[in-house]
């Protein structure tokens, strides 16, 4: 099973780089984000990186806000390297009205399609999604089916509990990933929302 994380510091005040104290590296952790450049990413779309859209300032890496258009400003970013059983960790902090989300065996090559069918000419890297969104305030989140499209969620696929542990917007939460085999499971603030079997 191979570890690894992409941590964001969860107090500006203090933000250091991302590190891994040698208990942890010797567990298999690895870091996906070294806290200050681009390097081991890219968009989904090209082999770089997004001129704009993403910023890096103060250990924290932030996704611009785009006015709720589907893969505007820079787009998705996914990892330069491939991962199949893995646990991933990450701390995230929402404004009001996000809609952003987590993705995993994301499939560049796929193109998103419309409502129709058709191959769509914007729109986001297909993949599973675990959904990160203001319930409150963004309509995704009465959308779908039975709260499928809410936070901590297999996006349109799965809800997660209605009673998850939700923080308060500006607040730093935590999600955690777990794949093995065909088998994943969403964790939110500590709390398992949803598992599933690939396929």
């Amino acid at each position: 099973l191979s570890v690894l994380a992409l941590c964001l510091v969860t107090d500006t005040a203090h933000a250091q780089l991302n590190t891994l104290t040698d208990a942890e590296k010797a567990e298999g952790w690895i870091l996906l984000w070294d806290g200050k450049t681009t390097q081991g990413w890219r968009s989904a779309k090209s082999e770089e990186f997004p001129a704009n859209g993403w910023r890096i300032s103060d250990g924290i890496l932030s996704t611009l806000e785009n006015k709720g258009a589907e893969s505007a400003g820079g787009g998705d970013i996914i990892t330069r390297k491939r991962f199949t059983d893995f646990e991933l960790q990450v701390n995230f902090r929402i404004t009001p009205g996000a809609n952003s989300g987590i993705k995993i065996f994301v499939q560049p090559d796929i193109s998103p399609i419309s409502a129709a069918g058709e191959k769509a000419a914007v729109g986001s890297a297909i993949g599973l999604e675990f959904q990160i969104l203001d319930d409150k305030k963004h309509p995704d989140a009465k959308l779908g089916k039975n709260g499928n499209r809410t936070m901590g969620s297999l996006y349109d696929l799965i809800a997660a509990p209605a009673d998850k542990k939700v923080l308060p917007v500006g607040d730093w939460s935590h999600a955690r990933i777990i794949s093995k085999g065909k088998r994943v499971e969403f964790w939110l603030n500590g709390v398992k929302t949803v598992e599933f079997e690939r396929g």
